[in-house]
């Protein structure tokens, strides 16, 4: 198994339960993203694409824009030249951990980022990926159906043990594939 894929409602723990296994020291060479909430006066007013070296930028923000994911407007340029960039360096120089978060609306819409998950997905380097419950999307559909993934439905009540069983998935990915 190559792929680690967590699917779960909003708010169940996908992004805290891939910040939470990333930082075991066995993937310090690990790239990739994972997003997060921007939040003013205790309102979200958007998204923040962060790389896991700390680079951050403006994945969507509240107000008018195009494409838009409900009252979202997505920064399609600062998406790509951040999060997809380091997608595909990472890529470029090799096997490692790949890490996502997450194969989402606001992602799909760049062409580039679904071109470089589908080379991800075709070279099978490991990756550790969140995807929306409810997706249909081709892309989100065939990292489901992959036959080299296991899929996880994390939820309040079973986070402990889904991290423990991702952490021990994606290690055991990296021995297999010779990345550690």
């Amino acid at each position: 198994m190559r792929l680690c894929i967590v699917t779960g409602a909003p708010g169940s723990g996908k992004t805290t339960l891939v910040t939470r296994v990333i930082k075991d020291r066995c993937f310090r060479g690990a790239a990739g993203f994972f997003t997060e909430e921007v939040r003013e006066e205790g309102r979200r007013v958007g998204f923040d694409v962060v790389t896991l070296d700390g680079l951050r930028a403006p994945l969507a923000r509240v107000g008018p824009g195009s494409p838009h994911v409900g009252k979202y407007a997505v920064d399609l340029e600062s998406f790509e030249k951040t999060g997809v960039t380091v997608l595909e360096e990472a890529l470029d120089l090799g096997m490692r951990p790949l890490v996502v978060d997450e194969v989402g609306k606001m992602e799909l819409y760049s062409e580039w980022f679904c071109d470089v998950m589908r080379r991800i997905i075709d070279v099978g380097c490991p990756l550790l990926a969140t995807v929306p419950l409810r997706s249909r999307h081709p892309l989100v559909e065939s990292l489901r159906q992959d036959t080299r993934a296991n899929v996880w439905h994390v939820s309040r009540d079973n986070f402990a043990q889904t991290a423990f069983e991702v952490r021990g998935a994606l290690l055991d990915s990296l021995r297999a594939g010779g990345a550690e």
